[in-house]
């Protein structure tokens, strides 16, 4: 049992050090978002989404060990938690998966805020570059129309005007 609760350990500490680079990558997206730094962006992308495989591959592992802790301790799996295998009194390592238990609360709830934060500068700069381009298209319609904004003809457009004749 001290063997499986010593993996544990050890797939904690990985999934601690994956977590850090993808906080890191997620403040890059950050950065590479708000300097509109597209090609940057799409290399960060990139490496989160080869950092999300490593995680889904590190969190089947877990997914195992705990069902094997769960086998050996007589509980479902389902069950089963971090928070619930500290409080087993028989675990030698309940102090060390505490302090990961901790940290990575932590980290989840850091990958959120940066994830938030990206999405919102997304959203505001998609809005502004939205603006930007129906202002454009409003401007090059005011300058190729032969009607000003009171509904009234210029005078130096009139050539290309069509009247109709029908009543």
């Amino acid at each position: 049992m001290n063997r499986l609760y010593k993996n544990l350990e050890d797939l904690l500490k990985q999934k601690i050090k994956l977590y850090e680079k993808f906080i890191s990558l997620l403040k890059e997206e950050w950065v590479c978002v708000s300097k509109y730094s597209y090609d940057s962006l799409q290399e960060v992308i990139a490496k989160k989404e080869d950092q999300v495989m490593q995680m889904q591959a590190l969190e089947n592992s877990r997914s195992y060990l705990m069902r094997k802790i769960a086998e050996r301790l007589q509980v479902r799996q389902s069950s089963l938690t971090l928070k619930k295998l500290i409080q087993v009194k028989d675990n030698p390592y309940k102090n060390n998966l505490a302090k990961y238990r901790k940290k990575l609360l932590f980290q989840i709830k850091q990958i959120s805020e940066w994830s938030e934060k990206a999405k919102n500068l997304m959203d505001n700069s998609s809005l502004s570059l939205k603006k930007s381009l129906a202002y454009i298209h409003s401007a090059e319609e005011k300058a190729t129309s032969p009607y000003t904004a009171n509904g009234r003809m210029m005078e130096e457009r009139v050539e290309g005007r069509m009247v109709s004749v029908d009543v």
